[in-house]
C-alpha cells in the first residue's frame, strides 16, 4: 500500500501556499463560494475528519487552487511544494535561485531559511500597516541544541 501525505496536510499546504491576489490566505468560505464544495466539507477535509473525499471534490479544489490533480498523489510535503512550483508559470527567477540554493543546505539551515522568509512576510505586512517590525527570529542551525 502506498503511503500518501494525509489529505488534511495537503489541504493546509494549499491554503498556506496559494494566496489571494492581495497576499493574504484564502478563507474556507471564499473557496467554498467559488467551487461546488460546501464550506463544511472543506472544513472537515482541512481538519482531517474527511480523509477520502469524492474525486469531483478534489477536482474542484484543484480548479480553485490551480493545481493538477496529481497534487493529491504527494507522499511528502516537499512533493506538494514541487507540484505547486511546477504548476506556477509566473515564478520569478529569484524564487528559482532561492529554491536551488536551499537544496544545498542542511535540513536545519533550510528550516532557518523558511523562518527568515516567514519573518520577511510578516515584516512586509507590518510595513504596509505602518507598524514596527516584528522581532528578528532565532536561527537554530548555527546554535548548539
Amino acid at each position: 500500500m502506498t503511503d500518501y501525505l494525509p489529505l488534511a496536510q495537503q489541504i493546509q499546504i494549499l491554503f498556506d501556499a496559494v494566496t489571494h491576489p492581495d497576499g493574504r490566505p484564502f478563507t474556507i468560505r471564499e473557496v467554498s463560494d467559488e467551487i461546488d464544495v460546501s464550506l463544511a466539507a472543506i472544513s472537515q477535509m482541512r481538519s482531517g475528519r474527511i480523509k477520502n473525499p469524492q474525486l469531483n471534490t478534489l477536482r474542484e479544489l484543484c480548479r480553485f487552487f490551480d493545481v493538477p490533480l496529481r497534487y493529491f498523489e504527494a507522499r511528502t510535503v516537499e512533493d506538494c511544494y514541487a507540484v505547486l512550483a511546477d504548476a506556477r508559470t509566473d515564478i520569478q527567477p529569484q524564487v528559482s535561485e532561492i529554491t536551488f540554493r536551499a537544496t544545498q543546505l542542511s535540513p536545519a539551515a533550510q528550516q532557518d531559511v523558511l523562518t527568515l522568509i516567514k519573518w520577511v512576510q510578516a515584516a512586509e505586512q507590518h510595513y504596509q500597516a505602518d507598524d514596527s517590525l516584528p522581532p528578528l527570529p532565532r536561527l537554530d542551525a548555527f546554535h548548539d541544541n
